[in-house]
């Protein structure tokens, strides 16, 4: 402090400061008296952003100067650049926000009419030199009041976001403050009308006391149980319009209309501005019946996969939540630093800094408050409830999607499973592999922006791919436009070179010492050991991290509460040495698990093995950087390099045993060769296709089938004919075939031969997925497996065993053997012996146990594990690094290639 500015202003006090500048109290030593001033920095985010930065700077000052000596905008005393910063100097205003007269308690009528009065009359002269201010909210509405003097009218700071109305530029970007915002603005298309919408808002939270955050939208006086006069009422709800067409056009008509309102004589030229016949309240959104907004299928689909959603992650993960033991409100912040707004420059001013939003507040508010187009970053500390926040908003939009068949769809999906590819493409195969949505309807929802993607663990995305998801993140965002939520340890994502350039983030605050003191203190929970040891806990240590900190985590105080319910303090950490600090976390998760096992004495495996076999399906997600575990994508290099080597072997020695078993129905090498034949394509299955890959479910189409068997039919006779003809000249059949003697009977066996595939190839084409299945269990992918190629294959068997028989042909079995194996082939049966196989030598080896699904059955109702549809996942991701140190980690170099 101390800093001249321009040789003239003398900088004294820090008032606020933000991701992007500061602002101070300062004086003017060159005028009598030393008045005092404020000066705004401005600076860009980064260098490449410094033309954008003196644009805006420009523009500001401009704006100031062009609004002149109203008694209610601080005057612009001076506009410097200086040792390459920018400055404005303001004057200063004395006095408090509207901000804290809110906090004193609601408005009475008459102080409500006075404040619409004053900021429409400022607000008038603002818009009528063609500008918006775009930032209004009650931090930037100052009541002046000089010491000794009565309090003054109301004053509008901060035109930092200010927007001049050129025709060259009809859009901008989205700048404001959540709750405030109209939608219009949200989608970076503000006009005058979006400043009366963030004034509705400003006065209605005066009359309600409540923060608009926490309005349920649409909103209107009578919703809120504002008791106001009917005609003002009626006024209020005209500026909070949704439809920004519906509102007033400017406050200059507000301010005509408002004046006529309570005068109580409005003139004619005033009712027609105040009072257009509207309903009171914004009017209900129009719902569509299902049939016409989607076609019956297509809202099958709809619900299949809604069903899904609300059955995997709202019954079977939040409603059974960890974080549902303790029901303590979590408190929100807001973090504009967190994300990277395109414009990459803002202003410094004291409502930038991260701000606690009001008590109660939920993320479905503030999700709503960013409006069209929305994009929200939720960050906390490990534990903090950033899963269950995530959740509890899906299951908000899940209900609303239920009302109306417009809204997208909200799906979850974890990071953790991405890879260096495009997003579009892997969110294709997540809706593929964990709600069984066939890829054509995964692209065509994904193209069509059908989808609002809740993206959960960015910082379990493995440490060298994080950054570039982020980026993959941002491209998809600018290519697609989509609606999305991105979850995130703070300390992870602080941490990455590149933030997303979403809307809004907010931050989960910790727990407070009085919130866990207090729910530990209810006498019937039988806690009074653990809150005595936390009340006791200053001089108790891990890392400087003191145990009651550790509480401060929702999920570490419920395992907390799950482990030490009933035992008293001393018996609480009793081998705790004094000699060094003992690592309190590591300790906790160890008695958690030996309380969950001790809960369960119908064991049916040994402690041992339920912590053998959890690290090791641990220490595999982590090496794969996955979360949830599907027993159908176990993969080959889960084993160990020797134990590889034999799964190889194994493969080779089934499909000898294939190729044998075609070619061995007859000696005639024409049989022989086609017996080969067949067996390379299961060969090719089985080893062209390194990882295992289930087959899709499937449903009958005739469409699909008419179309495959037309193709079928057509070509298929040829490539018989070709075959049997070439075979035939080229193993023994030469003299006969060219003299003519045996053609007709090779071709007709030829033909028919064809023929017979042509048909089969369409009746199994037929089979499509065009639809998503209803169900969901463990394994179903493999289970899909086994029904396909057993349906595929007796369906080729007989198809080719018929026509064989009936054209006198002697190796019929020869026939329906080709067709067995081509429709095993054809329909997933390689996945079917890659995956026993693989079970069978991880059991052997005592990776798994065999029964694998009963096992992870068991670990869900322990409390280790919950299940998410047909697939599992660790009850944390702190519970799953904890068992993953449990034993020695899997080697890197034993890791295959996820993309292998």
């Amino acid at each position: 402090m101390g800093q001249r500015l321009a040789h003239r202003y003398r900088i004294t006090k820090l008032l606020g400061q933000g991701g992007f500048g500061k602002v101070y109290l300062a004086h003017d030593e060159q005028l009598p008296g030393q008045p005092t001033c404020v000066v705004k920095q401005l600076h860009p985010v980064n260098p490449k952003s410094s033309a954008t930065a003196q644009r805006l700077f420009d523009l500001e000052a401009k704006t100031l100067y062009q609004l002149g000596e109203h008694p209610q905008i601080p005057r612009l005393l001076a506009h410097i650049q200086e040792d390459g910063h920018m400055y404005l100097v303001q004057d200063y205003i004395p006095g408090h926000s509207l901000e804290t007269e809110f906090a004193q308690g609601p408005l009475n009528i008459a102080a409500a009419q006075v404040c619409l009065q004053e900021l429409l009359t400022v607000l008038a002269a603002v818009h009528g030199q063609n500008v918006i201010h775009r930032d209004i909210k009650p931090s930037n509405i100052l009541r002046r009041h000089e010491p000794g003097q009565l309090p003054g009218p109301l004053v509008l700071i901060d035109f930092g976001a200010v927007k001049a109305i050129q025709a060259d530029q009809p859009h901008t970007v989205a700048i404001g403050s959540l709750g405030y915002m109209a939608p219009e603005q949200q989608a970076s298309r503000p006009g005058f009308s979006s400043d009366l919408y963030s004034l509705g808002m400003v006065i209605l939270q005066g009359l309600s006391g409540r923060h608009p955050m926490t309005f349920d939208m649409p909103t209107s006086c009578a919703q809120l149980g504002v008791a106001v006069p009917a005609e003002l009422a009626q006024f209020i709800d005209r500026l909070i319009y949704l439809d920004h067409h519906q509102r007033y056009p400017n406050a200059t008509a507000a301010l005509a209309a408002f004046t006529q309102l309570m005068s109580g004589n409005p003139a004619p030229q005033a009712l027609a501005l105040a009072t257009t016949q509207l309903p009171p309240g914004p009017p209900p959104a129009p719902t569509t019946p299902p049939a016409a907004a989607h076609s019956q299928q297509t809202y099958r689909n709809r619900q299949a996969l809604l069903n899904k959603v609300r059955r995997f992650w709202i019954e079977g993960v939040l409603e059974r939540s960890l974080h549902g033991q303790v029901l303590l409100s979590l408190g929100l912040e807001e973090r504009p630093d967190a994300i990277a707004p395109p414009w990459q420059v803002s202003y410094a001013s004291p409502g930038q800094a991260p701000q606690p939003l009001p008590a109660n507040t939920q993320a479905s508010h503030v999700f709503d408050a960013i409006g069209e187009g929305r994009t929200l970053v939720i960050l906390g500390e490990p534990g903090a409830g950033k899963t269950t926040t995530l959740l509890s908003l899906a299951r908000t939009l899940l209900q609303r999607v239920e009302q109306t068949e417009t809204h997208r769809l909200p799906v979850i999906f974890n990071l953790s499973s991405w890879l260096n590819q495009p997003m579009e493409k892997w969110l294709v195969q997540e809706l593929n592999s964990k709600y069984q949505v066939p890829k054509a309807i995964g692209k065509q929802w994904v193209a069509a922006q059908q989808l609002l993607l809740l993206l959960d663990g960015l910082d379990e995305v493995a440490l060298d791919r994080r950054a570039a998801c982020v980026t993959a993140i941002n491209q998809f965002h600018q290519d697609y436009g989509p609606e999305m939520v991105v979850c995130s340890r703070i300390r992870d994502y602080e941490a990455l070179p590149e933030k997303l350039t979403f809307q809004a983030a907010l931050f989960l605050r910790p727990l407070t010492d009085d919130q866990i003191l207090a729910y530990l203190n209810q006498p019937d929970q039988g806690l009074t050991g653990l809150k005595s040891l936390l009340e006791k806990d200053a001089a108790i240590q891990d890392n400087n991290v003191s145990l009651l900190e550790l509480a401060r985590s929702p999920l570490i105080l419920n395992i907390m509460v799950l482990t030490f319910q009933g035992v008293a303090a001393a018996e609480i950490f009793p081998d705790s040495s004094a000699g060094s600090p003992p690592n309190y976390q590591q300790q906790l998760f160890d008695a958690y698990i030996q309380r969950m096992l001790a809960h369960r004495p119908d064991a049916a495996y040994r402690p041992d093995q339920i912590i053998h076999w959890l690290s090791t399906l641990a220490q595999r997600l982590v090496a794969t950087s996955e979360t949830i575990f599907l027993i159908e994508r176990m993969q080959p290099d889960w084993l160990s390099p020797p134990l590889r080597r034999l799964y190889v072997v194994g493969l080779w020695c089934i499909f000898f045993a294939i190729a044998f078993t075609i070619g061995s129905q007859v000696l005639a090498w024409d049989r022989l060769l086609a017996g080969i034949f067949l067996g390379g394509i299961i060969c090719h299955h089985i080893f062209g296709v390194r990882r295992i890959t289930p087959a899709e479910t499937l449903r009958w189409s005739w469409q699909a089938a008419r179309n495959n068997l037309l193709i079928g039919i057509t070509i298929g006779p040829l490539i018989g004919w070709g075959l049997k003809i070439g075979v035939g000249l080229t193993f023994g059949h030469r003299p006969c075939l060219l003299n003519g003697s045996c053609l007709p009977n090779h071709s007709l066996i030829g033909l028919t031969f064809g023929a017979t595939l042509g048909l089969t190839y369409g009746l199994i084409r037929g089979l499509s997925s065009k639809q998503i299945g209803t169900t969901s269990r463990p394994n179903a992918g493999i289970w899909q497996s086994a029904r396909n190629c057993t349906l595929f294959a007796l369906v080729a068997m007989v198809t080719l065993y018929i026509p064989g028989a009936l054209i006198g042909n002697t190796e019929a079995d020869f026939w329906a053997a080709t067709g067995l194996a081509f429709g095993f082939a054809a329909g997933g049966g390689e996945a079917l012996i890659k995956h026993v196989l693989l079970r069978l030598l991880l059991t052997v080896n005592g990776t798994i146990p065999w029964n694998y699904r009963q096992f992870l059955d068991y670990a869900a109702a322990s409390i280790f594990l919950q299940k998410v549809g047909g697939g599992y996942l660790f009850i944390h991701r702190l519970v799953l690094e904890h068992f993953a140190t449990k034993e020695v980690g899997i080697r890197k170099s034993e890791v295959g290639n996820p993309n292998s």
